[in-house]
């Protein structure tokens, strides 16, 4: 079944090629258009400020490379939020980041952008359920052409190595919206530097630690070449 409807959506990555559609997020493609999903009827942005982890998500180029991935949300305004994406290189052990901004265009929708010139018209941040407290699940389809959309579903979690409930929790909120699980892939957050009160990476002893994709996999990838 997975090789099956792996092959699908390779093929359907292909057509959307073949027909010019921008794959560079690398979203995952579906067939026809973007499904009806239930956001939350009243959503506390206040109460969503502040440090979010990614445990897992559908995968997404912006990420490759990237381990110890997290969020931390500020309010500008009554309807702006500041974005501070960060991670970890697993190449180079050192931490990256982009801003951005987001404005809320309704309950639980939000249009996020981070480069000069994008429109905060449309929301591509939708929280289909929080706790504030402990997990959080967001999700983002795009319709490409008639035939397809490109989705992107992640898992947040107020701390780096949650609880099995909390994931579970967060699980069943894509199963209610007939969200795939298949396409989940788990975010590495060990050997990640401790944060600092203002939410940025602090010197810790992890900090120049390579995790094994560089130490191990890369060289014995390389010594099979």
């Amino acid at each position: 079944l997975l090789n099956h409807r792996y092959s699908s959506q390779l093929a359907l990555l292909f057509l959307l090629a073949a027909n010019g559609v921008y794959l560079g997020n690398a979203q995952v493609p579906f067939p026809g258009k973007c499904p009806d999903v239930k956001v939350m009827d009243t959503f506390d942005v206040e109460a969503y400020m502040g440090i979010w982890y990614e445990q897992s998500k559908y995968p997404f180029a912006f990420e490759i490379g990237k381990k110890c991935i997290y969020a931390n949300y500020g309010i500008i305004d009554n309807s702006t939020v500041s974005v501070v994406n960060s991670a970890i290189n697993r190449f180079t052990g050192l931490p990256t980041n982009i801003t951005g901004k987001a404005k809320v265009i309704a309950p639980a929708q939000l249009a996020v952008a981070f480069y000069p010139n994008q429109q905060l018209t449309k929301a591509n941040y939708q929280v289909l359920g929080t706790d504030y407290e402990s997990y959080a699940v967001v999700y983002s389809c795009t319709n490409v052409t008639s035939l397809a959309n490109i989705k992107i579903v992640w898992i947040l979690t107020r701390e780096r190595q949650p609880s099995a409930e909390t994931i579970e929790t967060a699980k069943k909120i894509l199963d209610d919206n007939a969200i795939s699980q298949a396409f989940l892939i788990d975010t590495i957050q060990t050997k990640c530097p401790q944060l600092g009160g203002n939410g940025t990476d602090s010197a810790g002893e992890d900090d120049l630690d390579l995790d094994d994709f560089v130490t191990t996999s890369v060289p014995n990838a390389i010594e099979k070449a």
